[in-house]
């Protein structure tokens, strides 16, 4: 934990946030922090900074925000979409896209992915939004991700994509994850964009079928390497490449 994420719910008034739960355990026990010491923070979808703890022992830990800075947006602004894997891969799935500034998350259905996926407990908010938090803290950002699930495929690419992508900048890149191409990412990024949409298949991969409408939306394959990635690893390995291609100056 590079960062402690607080939220409106911690808060106590004038610039004061009490923390009762992991959090404050980790700075008695990890950090071994003590009063009047300074922590780094975030608050959720806003500024990020330090603060000092005003108060703590074995209960209860109180911050005082003292200095504080908006985040900038990331550029490009990513858009993450996966078919959405099993439960416990969807958490590491949730954890790294907030860690790496994934902006929106659409979770959808895919020929290989079992129905009984979209009835996890883990697709409720109340649920994925811890594996968020944690993600945050860890590549010290504030922004949640928006977490959208869509379970029928057809459907979102042809009618639910468009629209999604008609709403922003037109300024788009949009990428298919296919081990059956050549091509990489940093081939495809060959122009300045501000955005950029990014498709990762189940464990099995997409069938044919599936790619072909992908394809048909705009997207364009690209291959991550010569192995073959779960679904985690695959999000992991395309959002480094895409920070790599970024550093490069195409992503500004």
């Amino acid at each position: 934990m590079n960062f402690i994420i607080l939220s409106e719910e911690d808060a106590i008034g004038d610039g004061r946030y009490r923390l009762t739960d992991h959090r404050a355990e980790h700075i008695r026990s990890i950090l071994k922090l003590g009063y009047e010491d300074h922590v780094l923070v975030g608050l959720v979808d806003g500024p990020h900074g330090k603060a000092f703890i005003q108060k703590i022992d074995d209960d209860e830990v109180i911050l005082e925000c003292e200095q504080l800075w908006l985040e900038g947006h990331p550029i490009p602004e990513v858009t993450l979409i996966c078919a959405l894997p099993r439960p416990q891969i969807l958490k590491r799935v949730l954890y790294v896209s907030a860690m790496m500034g994934v902006r929106a998350l659409h979770l959808v259905r895919a020929n290989r992915v079992e129905k009984s996926f979209f009835e996890s407990r883990m697709l409720e908010p109340e649920n994925y939004r811890p594996h968020l938090l944690e993600g945050l803290a860890q590549g010290k950002l504030t922004r949640l991700p928006q977490i959208e699930v869509h379970d029928r495929f057809r459907v979102f690419f042809e009618d639910t994509w468009p629209k999604l992508e008609q709403a922003g900048s037109s300024n788009i890149v949009k990428v298919l994850a296919n081990p059956e191409t050549t091509s990489t990412l940093h081939d495809l990024c060959t122009r300045p964009y501000d955005r950029i949409a990014i498709a990762v298949g189940p464990e099995g991969g997409w069938v044919p079928f599936e790619v072909e409408l992908i394809e048909k939306a705009g997207f364009r394959s690209c291959s991550l390497g010569r192995w073959t990635l779960r679904v985690e690893f695959a999000v992991t390995a395309v959002l480094s490449q895409l920070e790599l291609v970024r550093v490069d100056g195409r992503g500004e």
